[in-house]
Parts: structure tokens; C-alpha cells; sequence
């Protein structure tokens, strides 16, 4: 008897007092059938008929096996008892339901933690896929910071999980709270932990020096364990199926993830009514930020720091890229000091150079000053005074100069020639002839002078006549007869006549 049956046949007698002759017929059930039902205080149960399996023969030496092997799979047990011939011949999944009930849940139980404001921080990696950036295929990583009483969330995106990123991106998370907690919780990561795990975790020199300076007690989770940490794996999962599922035409650039960040965090994420705490990030917040410890007021230096020794070529690798030096400092030891936008290079507490950091692979970063400094050195002499001369008039005259040493010309016969039309010509006219002869790619010392002349008969102003030729050594050719005084006074007729005496 059905459960639906045995309820209506009760409500019919009870509630509209109907005989048992009227409830079979409305229902179409015999008499019986509504005795038995009335009869019965309790609903039905549904029985179901027990059949035999063709498992129930091998269950004692399955329990053997067993008792004496506890771990053992339910795939072993299937080959133990099918060796014979007269063994079990059935699947392996009979075998796996019964292993289910014969054998002892072998599963953690969790205590659910709670912390107190300020107390602690969790954080963790994400990964989130790969991102074209030029050429090169980067792999996009998420970093989340998560305050473990107020579930307030920082979220940071990066192209690398080295330390300085890690470091870097724990820096700005206590940046956005406004203050560092007590206790820090990670994992195993390799910019924090050297070697072990939990309480016997050898962590990082630098990552004790962060904490030290931020005043956080680091705590490191057992490795294998990410459920000493559910509040920041929680988080990243939240990341990867709120913020980044269905968003491929959204996130296209480098950019756009630099974008999105800091606009998910504040509008969705930190906003959204927790599921575990019942309020939102935001308003649980308030309650702990006077808990959390005022930030240092001198920073926490983040950048990467390298020793590196400048190739030949001038230059340095980094991150498998290249970078211009100055040439005076080939073969030397350097610093490189990388940053999240910056790559600087540093020699005897100087800084030398530095260029924008590019995130592509096998790029080469030049500045004209680096090159131009570079050929002048090829040439196995020291720029002269022409070309120091030269280059003092501006940017747009060591370009020009650039552009003159990578010709198969003498640079240094164009050289003296437009400084010649300096004194000709002013300076400003010059650079301005100069800079229109870059833009046409025209690097030659008599296409500037053309300029300087069309310039000039455009405004119609007189051409300026040089005050010596333009060969300097045709001077020493010009001889010049020593002046006689004698010719003054024939031209003026008195040289035959002699004066009368006094």
C-alpha cells in the first residue's frame, strides 16, 4: 500500500466520515483494502524484495581480506577473489558498495575556527589561465588577501608568482587595509617557505624581514593541508567562478585585468552579502579596522634586487628580455633594481639607466643616448670636439648624430659642416632644419643647408654670406705683398719733385 493511499483513506474517514464501502468506491480500491489502512496507526513503509547477489558467496573472504588488510582497493580485493575458477565473476562496482558499507568512513573532521578582529590574514595564489601579451604567452596568477573576522578581500593580479610579486602584492594588500594583522596564515609557497612545513617550516630571510616590518607573526599551514586556510581557498574559488568565468572577451589585454581588479573588488566582492558571517565585508570592516596596527611610516621595499655583470654589448638580461646600459659600464658589476613598471640599473650607489619594464619575451630595450655612446666607443676613440660640440645642441642633434654614424659616411665632414652653419645661421634655424631632415630620413649635412636656404627665400630675407671660405685650409694658399708707401705719393703726383729746403 501506498503512503498517498493510506493518507487519503484516513482524511476521508476522519475528516468527511465516510463508511468504508463510500471510500472504496470513490477511491477504487476494495473494502479490504480501506480496513487494512484504518487499521494501521502508522504510514506504511514501502518493502521492497530482498534479492540474492552474486556477491553474497565471496562477502566472508572479502571481510577476511579486509580485517587483515584495511587500505586494500576495491580493484585488489576484485583480482583476490576472481583468481579461481569457480571466483567471483561480477563488476568491480558490487565490490566498491559493499567496501563502502563494510569499512569505516575514512574522512577528517573539521572544527569550525573563529577569529577575533585583527587577528589574522590568509593568503594565496590562483591561477587563471594564459594571456597574450605581444608575442609571448604569459600566465596570469591572482593573488588574494583575505581578513579572517571581517572577510574583507584585496585582490591583485600578476604575471609571475616570484617572490618580489608576492612580496609586492602583500605590501599593497596591508596598503588597502590601512593597517597589518597580528598573524599572517600561508601555504607552502616558495617565496615564504625555504624547506618543510607547518611548525617545522624553514621560512625565507626576506619573508621574515616583511613580517618583521609589518610586526605579523607568520603561520604556515601543513603541506597537503589547504583546509587550514578555507577562508582564502574559498576566496580564490569565489574569484575564479564570480570574476573570471565568462568574462574571455572582457579580459583581452594586460590592461584590462589591471582594470578589473581593483572595480570587482570594491563593487562586487567586498560589498556582497557573506554567506558565512551573514553581513557584508564592507560593514564587518568598520568593526575591525581599529583593531589592526598602524602601517610603518617608512615603506617596505618590494623591488627585485640583482647582481648582474653587463655583456660586452651593453647590455642586461632580465625576465628574457634585454636592456641598454651605458657602454662605460661594460663587463662591470651592476645592480638591477626591477619593480612592477620600472627596471633601473644602479652602479656605486648611482642609478645609471632605467627603462619601462616589458612583459613580452625576447625584446630589446635601447636608449638613443645608450647607442649613440655605444658606436662612438666601436670606433675605438673618444668622441672629439666636433662631435661633443654637436651633440650639446639638443635631442634632435644626437639623434641626427645617431643617425650619421649608423651610414657608411664620414660622420665627422657632416659634423663640421653644419657647425659651420651655426655661426652662419642661428641655432634655432639649424635644429629646425635638422628636425625636418629627421622627419624625411634624410641624414646629410648639405640636405640641411638646402633647408636653410629654401627657409630663408621663402621668408625672402638675403642669403648670409660665410666670413671665410669654406676649406679652412685654402687661407694658408692666399699671399699678400707687404704694402709699399712709396705708391700713395705717385697716385698723388709728387713723387718726382723734390721739396724745397727750408
Amino acid at each position: 500500500m501506498k503512503i498517498s493511499l493510506w493518507a487519503e483513506i484516513r482524511r476521508l474517514h476522519e475528516r468527511e466520515e465516510l463508511s468504508g464501502r463510500a471510500i472504496a468506491q470513490r477511491l477504487h480500491c476494495s473494502t479490504k483494502t480501506v480496513a487494512k489502512a484504518l487499521a494501521m496507526t502508522q504510514p506504511p513503509g514501502e518493502k521492497r524484495e530482498s534479492y540474492g547477489s552474486i556477491l553474497d558467496p565471496f562477502r566472508p573472504r572479502i571481510d577476511a581480506l579486509i580485517a587483515k588488510y584495511p587500505n586494500l582497493t576495491a580493484t585488489r580485493v576484485l583480482e583476490k577473489i576472481s583468481r579461481d575458477p569457480d571466483g567471483y565473476r561480477g563488476s568491480v562496482y558490487l565490490v566498491r558498495r559493499y567496501l563502502r558499507q563494510v569499512r569505516p568512513a575514512r574522512g577528517r573532521v573539521y572544527q569550525e575556527v573563529f577569529y577575533e578582529p585583527g587577528e589574522a590574514m590568509q593568503v594565496d595564489w590562483g591561477n587563471c589561465g594564459p594571456l597574450k601579451i605581444g608575442s609571448t604567452s604569459r600566465r596570469v596568477s591572482v593573488f588574494v588577501a583575505v581578513l579572517c573576522y571581517s572577510r574583507m578581500i584585496y585582490i591583485e593580479f600578476t604575471l609571475s608568482q616570484q617572490k618580489a610579486e608576492f612580496y609586492r602584492a602583500l605590501a599593497h594588500a596591508l596598503e588597502f587595509f590601512d593597517g597589518s594583522p597580528r598573524k599572517i596564515i600561508f601555504d607552502n609557497l616558495k617565496a615564504a617557505v625555504l624547506n618543510g612545513s607547518g611548525r617545522h617550516a624553514c621560512l625565507h630571510p626576506e619573508f621574515l624581514a616583511l613580517c618583521g616590518h609589518f610586526c605579523m607573526e607568520p603561520i604556515a599551514c601543513e603541506r597537503r593541508d589547504p583546509e587550514s586556510k578555507g577562508i582564502v581557498e574559498a576566496s580564490v574559488r569565489y574569484i575564479k567562478h564570480n570574476a573570471l568565468v565568462g568574462r574571455a572577451e572582457e579580459l583581452v589585454q594586460w590592461e584590462d585585468y589591471l582594470r578589473f581588479a581593483p572595480a570587482w573588488r570594491d563593487e562586487v566582492a567586498n560589498v556582497r552579502l557573506h554567506a558565512t558571517t551573514k553581513e557584508r565585508p564592507i560593514d564587518r570592516f568598520q568593526k575591525e579596522r581599529s583593531s589592526l596596527r598602524r602601517l610603518p611610516l617608512i615603506p617596505f621595499d618590494t623591488d627585485e634586487i640583482l647582481s648582474v655583470i653587463v655583456t660586452p654589448h651593453a647590455r642586461i638580461r632580465y625576465d628574457g628580455n634585454r636592456y641598454s646600459v651605458p657602454p662605460e659600464l661594460v663587463r662591470k658589476p651592476v645592480v638591477l633594481r626591477a619593480s612592477a613598471t620600472q627596471v633601473r640599473i644602479e652602479y656605486q650607489g648611482r642609478e645609471m639607466t632605467r627603462h619601462a619594464r616589458c612583459y613580452e619575451k625576447g625584446q630589446l630595450l635601447v636608449h638613443p643616448e645608450d647607442r649613440l655612446a655605444a658606436l662612438k666607443m666601436r670606433k675605438r676613440r673618444q668622441a672629439d670636439e666636433h662631435e661633443e660640440a654637436f651633440d650639446a645642441l639638443g635631442p634632435e642633434a644626437r639623434e641626427f648624430h645617431l643617425k650619421l654614424l649608423s651610414l657608411p659616411v664620414k660622420s665627422a665632414v657632416h659634423l663640421r659642416r653644419l657647425l659651420g652653419l651655426v655661426r652662419i645661421y642661428s641655432r634655432q634655424e639649424l635644429l629646425a632644419a635638422i628636425h625636418q631632415a629627421l622627419q624625411y630620413q634624410t641624414y646629410d649635412a648639405a640636405y640641411v643647408e638646402t633647408l636653410l636656404l629654401q627657409d630663408r627665400r621663402r621668408r625672402e630675407l638675403p642669403s648670409p654670406m660665410p666670413l671665410q671660405p669654406k676649406r679652412r685650409e685654402l687661407i694658408e694658399d692666399i699671399h699678400l705683398e707687404e704694402p709699399d708707401p712709396a705708391r700713395y705719393d705717385r697716385f698723388c703726383g709728387d713723387s718726382d719733385k723734390e721739396e724745397p729746403q727750408p
